[in-house]
């Protein structure tokens, strides 16, 4: 048998690694799927079995499962704490701001329901899952003050950090689920509310600064 080119040995090589990486995006996406499925904590033999591969297999890609947790949000959070689009200037008046923000978030806040009820029942035994959380909460603040700099910027440095937090934390996902859940309210409801509590905080704000 004649020896393999060099060009054929790293076409095996690459074709190897691409059905690799295939698989390993096959398992992360069925974790996924079965926590928007409503499993909180899916097992490995499930998450498996959704993929379509053998236990195996899914040890060779993910010998702890810590590791899939971090794929998993790895893949998850560039749709958590992307950058949104430029806010509009403030020139845009706060009323049209707040309108187009919440319109946004509560997009994201439904989408990412899933996810955080899976991690908010992890959460308090692992470390990883809490570093992710003050890092995804950071980032929104960052967002949060980008859509309300006109109003942040008109109080005191103390002042303005308070409120950044309270607009964050406002508007972050255990908010909405009170609203939405606890008593059921439709999507359009719940984004009247949210609405509602924003521009009450953001008269307050501007009462202080007055």
């Amino acid at each position: 048998m004649a020896p393999r080119s060099p060009n054929s040995l790293a076409e095996t090589a690459d074709g190897r690694r691409q059905r690799a990486q295939i698989t390993r995006r096959n398992i992360v996406a069925a974790c996924i799927a079965l926590q928007n499925e409503g499993l909180v904590r899916p097992s490995i033999q499930q998450v498996a079995e959704r993929a379509g591969v053998s236990m195996r297999t899914f040890f060779l890609h993910f010998p702890e499962k810590e590791q899939l947790t971090q794929a998993v949000l790895d893949k998850l959070t560039p749709d958590e704490i992307e950058p949104r689009p430029p806010a509009p200037g403030p020139d845009a008046g706060v009323d049209v701001r707040i309108a187009k923000f919440i319109e946004m978030r509560a997009q994201t806040l439904e989408t990412m329901t899933p996810h955080r009820r899976a991690s908010n029942a992890m959460i308090e035994t692992s470390t990883l899952l809490q570093k992710h959380r003050l890092r995804v909460r950071k980032v929104f603040r960052e967002t949060v003050a980008l859509w309300f700099a006109a109003e942040l910027d008109q109080v005191s440095a103390e002042a303005r950090q308070k409120w950044l937090v309270a607009l964050a934390t406002l508007l972050d996902w255990e908010m909405w689920q009170s609203l939405s859940t606890y008593p059921s309210r439709s999507i359009p409801e719940a984004k009247d509310c949210l609405t509602l509590l924003l521009q009450a905080a953001l008269r307050q704000m501007a009462a202080e600064r007055s």
